[in-house]
C-alpha cells in the first residue's frame, strides 16, 4: 500500500505543477480551482504517507536528531510538508480571490507555486513506476 500511495503521490504532483502553471497563465475558475483542489488531495495523499512511511516514523523515534542533521531525513519531516501546506493555504486563498475578481489571485497562485517548486523532492525519482 506504501509504494501504491508514493507512487500515486509523485504522480499527482506532476498534475498540480501543470493545473498551477495553467493557474498563472490564464486566471480563469476552471484552471484556478483544478490547481487547489488538485493540491488538497496531493496534501491528503502526503498527509496519509506521512503515517505510514517508514522513513518518516523512523525519523519520529528520535525527532531531535532527525530534524538537528541535514539530509533526506529533515527534508520529509521538517520542510517538506511545511511547504505543502503553505502552498495549500496560499492557493486556497487565491482561489477566494479570483473567484471575487481580483487580481491578487495570480500572485497568491505565484506564491504558491513558488512554495511547492521548493518542497518538492527534486533528488528522487521523478516518477515512481
Amino acid at each position: 500500500m506504501y509504494e501504491a500511495l508514493l507512487f500515486l503521490h509523485g504522480l499527482v504532483r506532476w498534475l498540480v505543477l501543470a493545473f498551477g502553471l495553467w493557474a498563472l497563465w490564464r486566471p480563469e475558475a476552471r484552471p484556478e480551482a483544478l490547481f487547489a483542489h488538485a493540491l488538497t488531495l496531493q496534501v491528503v495523499l502526503g498527509v496519509v504517507l506521512a503515517f505510514i512511511s517508514p522513513l518518516v516514523q523512523g525519523a519520529l523515534a528520535n525527532l531531535e536528531a532527525a530534524v538537528a542533521t541535514p539530509g533526506e531525513t529533515r527534508f520529509f519531516v521538517a520542510e517538506h510538508w511545511v511547504g505543502g501546506l503553505l502552498a495549500l493555504g496560499l492557493a486556497h486563498a487565491g482561489l477566494s480571490q479570483a473567484r471575487k475578481g481580483k487580481p491578487l489571485a495570480r500572485l497568491l497562485f505565484g506564491l504558491a507555486l513558488g512554495a511547492l517548486l521548493l518542497s518538492v523532492p527534486w533528488f528522487r525519482p521523478l516518477l515512481r513506476l
